[in-house]
This record gives structure tokens, C-alpha cells and sequence, in this order.
């Protein structure tokens, strides 16, 4: 993880040298081992280097060549294959950084090289010849870029903060924006930030900003099954998960000076992460930490000390840290959270800074979790019954059937219910049967927005009613829905970079381009067998996962488990800041503070859901929304 900032004026104007000082400023966490820009008139290009892997002792960005120069934030995992694309020994390349390798890469296949890389990057390259700057980001966009294009300029960096230091760039949050977060309105919106004027480069999309400031951008990859993995029979599939997981996540940490880290839940994702690092590690210990429960407790909170445990027993190259969050709290490190992350904090904030410094006190750089498990290599399967009727499998639906109600312990009749009948439904019934539930009650009733504000937002076609955060069933082509997410994902606008703060470079195997494509060339009914959902990655890792996961059922256990329990402690201050907080007019305006009140009040800190307590979500939701908007509004002043 790397610091990537540059500036491209239009006008001919020079590049003032302290308006690059102040942007590294803002990224010096990300830069431990030093920031260095050049400068040529009206471009300028600057790197703040933190040295992860072997190959980066070498590193000395920027890189220049003749006429180009070089910036990114990357880890290369195909070296071998570009070295012997570019005729590059063993010897040459074993103290070659790998931004060396990208500029070859561009050398050699110019605007097209992005295609060419496999790996977590970022960069920025300005092309003195054809007089263009040129940026791209990784397949799934796991390394962040973020720009302003203004009049006369053109600024990017890896973070927003930077952004912000550049005088022309305008620090607003629309209340448009804040709308859609306190309504939950899901439409896809490539590459927006919350802040006016501010994007992300989508990822699998390379950009091209010429010295006049016309700009072409074009996508280099969407999610798609890799035609050397499709129709195979379901040995072949066990065979390449293990293949491909494991070379993804050996990747990611075979390189590496200090000891690879894991942000670890226990479940099966992450637990495929931690078997799967063992060869890789070298003699090495994984780094693991963990939100669970004090070990004494003995309530019914579900959580995941059991299943880290087990994992434990069984895997030998663990360091497992567990976090129990005793006197922590959303109130804690509140305004902290804003700068970190660059945007409102989530409920679970200081629970990931927990995590994130236990890592990093445990001498850990880069860091692992188990994000996209679900909708890659291990999807759950819920409409798997519904389809294997609905696709006349009648056999296979009996024995199905039969194994689903085993290991769930529902009746016949609720599993047709839930599994099946409320799958087949037609989405015109289901939203007919979700109107007459709420009667006259509009869709987004449970959320704490303003009535009047959300009204406005829909009447102004600046929220689709169509897309709000509403119940919804499994659909029969699961596939189809998880290149939905992946889709999504990718075109995001960019990565979270609270992690950085802690001096860590966060990536997920699971995002890898080769798990991707692995995961969407399975069929789809390998997804549920006897009975088991994630079949294939029981089947695939039976000696590496604890015995216990063959006849562990889908549930997860959550990283605040005792969120409840948190929620009531805060209470008392939550209201008294509600109390302020609706003083304010303007903020009044956006939020409804009265039904934060009521969602608070609607649950006992002992009625508890382990960590799924939705009402109490929302209302600190709203709360720290709220928050940050009076916190961002005062800064701007």
C-alpha cells in the first residue's frame, strides 16, 4: 500500500510545488519508507512508498523513462509471465520492483497493458509523447484512485483527504447525498462519491486525460466465467478451488517482509483464507484477529469464538488475537473515524480499529479478509431448491429436500414456504404482497429520513422508490446475481482506507480476477449437495477445515455480537446528542430524530439478535449520519 497523487493543468500553467507538499501531506501514513513528486511545468506526479514485498526495497518512484513517467500502488502476482513477455532473465528480474514491470508493460502494449496485469494496482503515467495522462485500476478495484476534474486542472490521489488540500477542488456533501444514505437507496452509480465534484475510478477501467483536458475511459474486463473452467466435472472443480484459492491468497503473502495479517470471522470464508495461507507462510505464523465474546461469557449472544477456536486447534500456523470491544463504542474515536475513512462512520467503526491495531501491534502489513466468499467460491445457495424444481431436477429436489430439512431442522411445510414457494413467486406478486403489508406506509417508512425530504428526493427522480433497501428473495439464477455484485463492486468508486491509517494494505483474495472467474464457471448445482450449502468448499478443504464445518449450517456470526448490548450502554449520550443535534434546522430538515427515538426504544438491551438487530442499526444509522454531517459542515466553515 502506496501513496499515488498527481496534477495535470490545462492552461499551461506550472505546477506549484507547495500545493503537491501539501497533498503528501495528507497521505503521509500511507508513506513510512518517504514521498517523492517531480514536477515538469504543467504536470506533476508523486509517490509516497511503503515497502511491503521483497521487490520493493528496489522501488524509486517516480519512475522515468524518456518521455514517461511512472506512479502506482500495486502488487504484480504474474511477474514470470511479463518477464518472459519482455525477455527479462531471472537474474535482472529478482531485483526488479514490479513498477519497473509496468512500465514495461505500457512500453510494450501501451493504454492496453492493464489487461496484461494480474494483482491488486493502481497507477498514474504521464505520456510525454502523445501528451496524456493515463490511469488504471485493477480488475475488482481493490487499489483506489480518486480525482477532481476541474476547468483548468485535472487532480487525482489515492485518497479524498489529499484531494481536498488542492486549493480548486470544492469540499461539498449534496444533500442529494445524504438522502440516499438515509434511505438506502441501492442504484448503481459508477463511480460517485458522496462529494460534489469528486469521483473514484471505477475498477477494470483505464482512463486517458489529454494536456487539453478531454477525457476517454473505457472498461478492460467484466466478470465472466474463463472458458478453460467450464463444463467440468465436479472433481475437476475441487481440484482448481484448491488450485486457484490457494494461489490467490499464496500471492499475497509469499513476498512479504513482516508476517501477513487476517481480519478473521471464523466462518467459512476466512477460514478457507487461513488453511489455504499455510504452504505460503514459509515457517511463518498468519497473524489472525478476531471479534468474539470474553471468553467466560456463557449467554446466548452467537459468536465466533467457537468456530476461531476450532480453526486454531486444527491450523497450527495461527497467531490468533482475540477482541472482546470492553468499553468501546460507536461514541468511540468518533470524529477519528471520519478523517480515516473519508466519509460518514459505520456502526461498526470501532470495531475495524480495534482489529486494524491489534494487526499492526502484532507486527502485521499486509492484511487478508474473507469479503466476497459469498458471491464467488462459496455462495450459499439459498434459491438452490426452488431451482432445482423449477428446473423439472425432481430427484435431485427429493433427496434435496430432505437434506436441507436435516441440517436445518425446519418442517416440510416451512421449507416449502421460505425455500421455495417465496423464491417461485413472480416479483410483480412479491411486490403486491409487500405494498398490501405495508398499506399506506411508503417503502422507505423504517428509515430515519425526513418525510418531507424523502418525498422530495422521489419526486425528483433523485431516488427510484424501485431501489430501496426492501425485503427481497433469493432469485433461481444465482449466477446472474452474483455478477450483479461483482459488477457493482467493480464499479465502485473506490476502496475503504481506514486500514491505511493503521499502516496496512488491506486485499481480498476473494476479489482476485482468478477466483472471479473460477467462481462463475461453477455450476450452479454444486452450489448446495446433500443437504450442504458450500458444498464445494467442504468438499475441496475436508482436510484443512476443522471437522466441525462439514455440519455447520450458513448462519454467520457477527463482528459486534453483543451490538445490542453496546447500543443500550450508549443510550443515555445518544439521546442527549439527538436532543442537540435537532436544534439544528438544516439537519432537522434531513433526518428524522423523532423515529431515531423510537427505533432505539424498540428493542432491551437482552432482546438481542447477535449482531442483527435491524431497528437499532438504522437508528445509529441515522445518529452517526447526522454526526457527520454536522462534523463535515463545521470543517468546511
Amino acid at each position: 500500500m502506496s501513496a499515488i497523487f498527481g496534477i495535470l493543468r490545462f492552461d499551461g500553467a506550472a505546477v506549484s510545488g507547495r500545493d503537491l507538499e501539501r497533498m503528501a501531506k495528507a497521505l503521509a501514513h500511507r508513506a513510512p519508507d518517504g514521498i517523492k513528486f517531480v514536477a515538469d511545468g504543467p504536470f506533476a506526479l508523486g509517490h509516497g512508498l511503503m515497502r511491503v514485498n521483497r521487490e520493493d526495497v528496489f522501488e524509486a518512484q517516480p519512475l522515468r523513462d524518456g518521455d514517461l513517467t511512472l506512479v502506482a500502488d500495486l502488487r504484480l502476482d504474474n511477474r514470470d509471465e511479463l518477464a518472459a513477455a519482455f525477455g527479462i532473465g531471472a537474474a535482472e528480474l529478482s531485483d526488479m520492483p514490479d513498477s519497473a514491470m509496468l512500465l514495461r508493460a505500457y512500453q510494450k502494449w501501451g493504454e492496453d497493458c492493464a489487461r496484461h496485469l494480474l494483482g491488486d494496482f493502481a497507477f498514474a503515467l504521464w505520456d510525454g509523447t502523445a501528451k496524456k495522462l493515463v490511469l488504471g485500476r485493477d480488475h475488482m478495484g481493490q487499489r483506489g484512485i480518486f480525482y477532481h476534474h476541474g476547468r483548468d486542472f485535472f487532480v487525482f490521489a489515492s485518497e479524498i483527504k489529499a484531494l481536498w488540500r488542492y486549493p480548486d477542488v470544492p469540499r461539498v456533501l449534496p444533500d442529494e447525498n445524504i438522502g440516499r444514505m438515509l434511505i438506502h437507496d441501492r442504484t448503481p452509480r459508477e463511480g460517485e462519491t458522496l462529494f460534489d465534484g469528486i469521483r473514484g475510478l471505477p475498477g477494470a477501467t483505464v482512463m486517458t486525460v489529454a494536456a487539453g483536458g478531454t477525457v476517454d475511459r473505457r472498461r478492460y474486463w467484466e466478470p465472466a466465467a474463463d472458458p478453460v473452467h467450464e463444463n467440468r466435472d465436479e472433481a475437476y472443480y475441487i481440484d482448481a478451488y484448491r488450485r486457484v484459492l490457494g494461489e490467490a491468497v499464496a500471492c499475497r503473502i509469499r513476498r512479504t517482509i513482516k508476517p501477513p495479517g487476517l481480519v478473521f470471522s471464523g466462518g467459512y470464508d476466512s477460514a478457507a483464507i487461513a488453511g489455504m495461507a499455510a504452504p505460503a507462510l514459509a515457517g511463518r505464523k498468519l497473524v489472525a484477529a478476531a471479534s468474539v465474546m470474553p471468553g467466560d461469557y456463557r449467554g446466548s449472544i452467537r459468536h465466533a469464538r467457537k468456530w476461531v477456536d476450532l480453526c486454531a486447534r486444527d491450523m497450527p500456523h495461527l497467531d490468533v488475537h482475540y477482541v472482546t470491544r470492553e468499553g468501546k463504542s460507536v461514541l468511540s474515536g468518533l470524529e477519528q473515524a471520519f478523517v480515516r475513512s473519508d466519509m460518514p462512520a459505520g456502526a461498526y467503526h470501532f470495531v475495524h480499529t480495534e482489529l486494524h491495531e491489534t494487526l499492526a501491534r502484532a507486527g502485521a502489513q499486509v492484511v487478508m479478509d474473507g469479503h466476497g466468499g459469498d458471491y464467488t467460491l462459496h455462495p450459499r445457495g439459498q434459491a438452490a431448491l426452488a431451482r432445482f424444481l423449477a428446473t423439472l431436477q425432481l430427484r435431485r429436489f427429493v433427496s434435496e429436500l430432505r437434506g436441507h430439512m436435516r441440517m436445518t431442522g425446519r418442517s416440510l411445510w416451512n421449507t416449502l414456504k421460505l425455500d421455495v414457494a417465496v423464491v417461485l413467486m413472480p416479483a410483480s406478486v412479491m411486490r403486491l404482497w409487500q405494498r398490501l403489508r405495508r398499506g399506506a406506509a411508503p417503502v422507505w417508512r423504517d428509515q430515519p429520513i425526513a418525510a418531507a425530504f424523502a418525498e422530495r428526493l422521489i419526486a425528483q427522480a433523485a431516488v427510484d422508490a424501485n431501489n430501496l433497501r426492501v425485503v427481497t428473495t433469493a432469485k433461481i439464477d444465482m449466477r446472474k446475481q452474483m455478477i450483479a455484485v461483482l459488477r457493482r463492486i467493480a464499479g465502485g468508486a473506490g476502496s475503504n482506507p481506514a486500514g491505511a491509517m493503521h499502516g496496512l494494505e488491506m486485499t481480498r483474495p476473494f476479489h482476485d480476477k482468478r477466483v472471479v472467474e473460477l467462481a462463475l464457471a461453477i455450476p450452479q448445482d454444486l452450489y448446495v449437495k446433500n443437504g450442504r450449502n458450500r458444498y464445494l468448499a467442504c468438499a475441496a478443504l475436508k482436510d484443512i477445515y476443522p471437522r466441525e464445518y462439514q455440519t455447520r449450517w450458513r448462519r454467520n456470526d457477527d463482528e459486534i455480537p453483543d451490538f445490542q448490548r453496546m447500543a443500550k450502554s450508549i443510550e443515555p449520550q445518544v439521546l442527549a446528542e439527538i436532543a442537540r443535534l435537532e436544534k439544528s434546522d438544516s439537519l432537522s430538515r434531513l433526518i428524522d430524530f423523532g423515529k431515531i427515538r423510537r427505533l432505539l426504544a424498540a428493542r432491551g438491551p437482552d432482546d438481542h439478535n447477535s449482531g442483527w438487530e435491524q431497528e437499532t442499526q438504522l437508528a445509529l444509522g441515522g445518529f452517526l449520519t447526522a454526526r457527520y454531517v454536522e462534523w463535515f459542515r463545521r470543517g468546511n466553515r
